[in-house]
């Protein structure tokens, strides 16, 4: 849909405020064509100017704010089953950079990329979801939502300063994957290299690589951000959030939460 439309049904919204702090069950990809709009996600604002595209992934927290009146753009959502479904496009081709904030900006600016820009594309598939043709309609929004993520990820590996082979793409998404399911039961980064069957130093090096952290450091980074998103979206308490997860008890979280942030989550609560 266009801002346009976005913004109507979002003053429509009943079941949450759309301009309040939320976590988002969907991926959802901005793009802007006219003037420049700001959006908050996971903590940080992020302005947009023509040309540019946010891509907010499946349980991220974020909000809109009012800029989106002031400008011109689509915005594209689409589920997990989806992005499942399309995961492999080709035997050679995959999306281990799109959506994958942990080691990738989720911003790409019309700078960055070049030829790889998918304004002409993104219209077709507006014009294409609007068209009263119902044959092929299906086929033909995901085709084009295709090449919209295949330039997309293009882009993100064109700019990208970190040249890694596939093989360790695909052992952090694993082990990235293994920490969503498991962090409140497991934090213990030896342990996944042995659910992986790869040795502890081979993970290390990894996560090192692609985001700049160790494997204990990167799973604190993500269990920090988990406490904070239950923090500012929920009215749980502590003590509710602390068994949540996965610490026995609340003083112990709070020492784990004040020593990542150097605050502590009620303080960070009323921010």
């Amino acid at each position: 849909m266009d801002f346009d439309l976005l913004y109507e049904r979002l003053e429509k919204s009943t079941d949450h405020n759309p301009f309040e702090a939320h976590k988002i069950v969907f991926y959802m990809i901005l793009l802007v064509t006219e003037g420049s709009y700001t959006h908050f996600l996971d903590f940080k604002y992020y302005q947009l100017n023509a040309g540019s595209a946010l891509f907010v992934a499946k349980n991220q927290i974020q909000f809109f704010t009012e800029d989106l009146k002031k400008a011109k753009g689509y915005c594209i959502i689409f589920d997990h089953g989806f992005l499942n479904k399309h995961y492999f496009l080709s035997h050679n081709v995959k999306f281990n950079r799109l959506f994958n904030y942990h080691i990738e900006l989720p911003v790409i600016h019309s700078s960055e990329m070049g030829e790889n820009h998918f304004l002409d594309v993104i219209e077709k598939l507006h014009q294409e979801y609007n068209s009263p043709q119902e044959t092929g309609k299906s086929e033909i929004l995901g085709s084009l939502l295709n090449v919209v993520l295949l330039k997309a990820e293009r882009a993100k590996l064109f700019r990208s300063k970190i040249e890694v082979n596939a093989h360790w793409l695909e052992t952090f998404e694993r082990f990235k994957n293994l920490l969503e399911s498991n962090y409140t039961t497991n934090r213990n980064s030896r342990l996944y290299a042995s659910e992986m069957s790869i040795s502890y130093k081979f993970l290390n090096d990894v996560v090192k690589k692609l985001s700049g952290k160790t494997a204990k450091k990167f799973i604190d980074d993500f269990v920090t951000i988990e406490i904070k998103r239950f923090l500012v979206t929920s009215s749980l308490s502590v003590k509710e959030i602390c068994h949540k997860t996965g610490f026995d008890e609340p003083a112990n979280m709070i020492k784990f939460f004040k020593r990542n942030t150097n605050t502590t989550p009620l303080k960070f609560r009323s921010l």
